[in-house]
């Protein structure tokens, strides 16, 4: 059976706050232009400066996703949220006078600017508190009925109640084992097997069913499903709601096939051809700004402790070809001379002073443009490991080694989503991040991924 794909509301309403947001900063440049200078004249000017009103939008619009007013589970009613809006709103005001000072002939009128400034957060305030609102609506609501109770049937049941912004609510679970009848899982019911299905679809008014059968399915229950499709319920299975709501692929709750099929249906250009080049090029113009940076950390490291200013390692890249990663130092020379192949650990004493520093920072990482210069590595994917760690992990941890189908980045999706993983149960919450960035690899990913880099190394986050 080819279960249906599945449009998630998160998508829609990502659009819908986008659109929003665009017409209440395009409303506030109309408004202020009106106000400070009357109808006719204020018109007049808006369609004279069009570059610098779209500049303002733009800019305002990227502030807003820097600092994730953009995650749609929000609730924009809340003081905490309203004052991110204000504190985005500032920074981008900021932002802007920065750019019209740079380039005098986009400048605005100060009258304007400001009137625009304060109408732009007063309007946004208002849009995402009236958004939250909207989306507490019965129409916004859908009923979701769970088939199977088992594991994967409770994994994506905590999702769900986890994700409370997502519209989704669960009625039960449907499940053939017969262990199973009258009961309830996590106090939600399990209403009955497959024959029941029709009848518990009418009486809740089901618009969403989840396939949570990891193992083969009955045929009486493929037809139910299928006759469910064709009469206007949408079918989806486990892993493509469990990416949907958390960003990560749940690998244990998938098979080979399940795998073959995303990789078949991934379209590679992007992958292949536009990637490496758009990398090349900012990691060559990268490496350029950063040269005299790299020179005063290279004379810190040297003062501070006696070794070589640069590390190398052996390390797996793409198809499981060896390359030498190349890093600034910040262990103490032959770190693992008494310990062997071992991750760091919180507060490790073969950390530096400086390596701390430069580790909380990333600065570290800074020579890594190197090896994307040289084609071993990308700016963004997932982070490349040694091979002791990997014919660890490749025995115990199913789908690991196709980590190795792209090549390894400086920075990833998992990398932004996720603190440093120093045990087997955190490189498996890793790994589920790497595999959603290799199926959905796309500009807009890697996009979101600089950006959300940015902040973690404004922010101090590296260890």
């Amino acid at each position: 059976m080819t279960i249906k794909n599945f449009n998630y509301p998160i998508s829609k309403r990502l659009i819908l706050l986008i659109a929003g947001d665009l017409l209440m900063v395009n409303g506030s440049v109309f408004l202020s232009a009106i106000l400070r200078l009357g109808v006719n004249d204020g018109w007049d000017y808006i369609r004279n400066n069009p570059a610098s009103f779209i500049l303002t939008g733009f800019i305002f619009i990227f502030t807003f996703f820097f600092t994730e007013l953009y995650d749609t589970q929000k609730n924009f009613k809340a003081a905490r949220n309203i004052i991110s809006i204000v504190f985005a709103s500032a920074n981008a005001f900021f932002i802007t006078t920065f750019f019209f000072y740079i380039n005098w002939s986009l400048r605005i009128g100060r009258g304007v600017f400001i009137l625009n400034g304060a109408f732009v957060t007063f309007f946004i305030i208002g849009w995402r508190i009236g958004y939250s609102y909207l989306l507490d609506q019965p129409i916004f609501k859908r009923t979701v009925l769970i088939v199977g109770a088992g594991w994967a049937g409770k994994t994506i049941l905590h999702e769900i109640v986890r994700a409370k912004k997502t519209g989704l609510r669960v009625a039960g679970f449907i499940d053939d084992n017969p262990l199973h009848e009258k009961k309830t899982v996590e106090g939600f019911p399990i209403f009955g097997n497959r024959y029941v299905l029709p009848e518990i679809i009418h009486q809740n008014e089901i618009s969403l069913i989840v396939n949570a059968i990891t193992h083969e399915k009955h045929a009486d229950l493929i037809k139910t499903l299928i006759n469910c499709s064709w009469n206007g319920i949408e079918i989806v299975d486990m892993p493509t709601l469990y990416e949907q709501l958390t960003g990560k692929i749940p690998f244990k709750h998938i098979n080979d096939m399940w795998m073959l099929h995303v990789v078949l249906s991934k379209p590679k250009l992007y992958g292949r051809l536009v990637k490496p080049v758009i990398e090349m090029f900012f990691a060559l113009m990268l490496f350029a700004l950063l040269i005299p940076a790299m020179v005063i950390i290279a004379i810190v490291i040297k003062t501070d402790s006696r070794g070589r200013i640069f590390y190398t390692q052996e390390r797996i890249g793409k198809d499981g070809k060896e390359f030498t990663i190349i890093k600034f130092r910040t262990m103490v020379e032959n770190a693992e001379l008494n310990t062997g192949a071992v991750y760091t650990s919180d507060n490790d004493p073969r950390i530096t002073k400086v390596g701390r520093f430069f580790r909380k920072w990333r600065l570290d990482e800074i020579p890594q443009l190197l090896n994307v210069i040289r084609g071993d590595m990308s700016l963004i994917g997932p982070r490349p490991e040694r091979r002791v760690f990997i014919k660890n992990f490749e025995e115990i941890i199913p789908f690991y080694t196709q980590r190795l189908a792209v090549r390894p980045g400086i920075t990833g999706w998992a990398q932004v989503k996720y603190s440093y993983a120093s045990s087997t149960e955190q490189t498996e919450e890793k790994l589920k991040y790497d595999l959603y960035y290799i199926k959905n690899m796309s500009f807009i990913l890697d996009f979101v991924v600089l950006l959300k880099t940015i902040k973690v190394v404004l922010v101090g986050r590296g260890k």
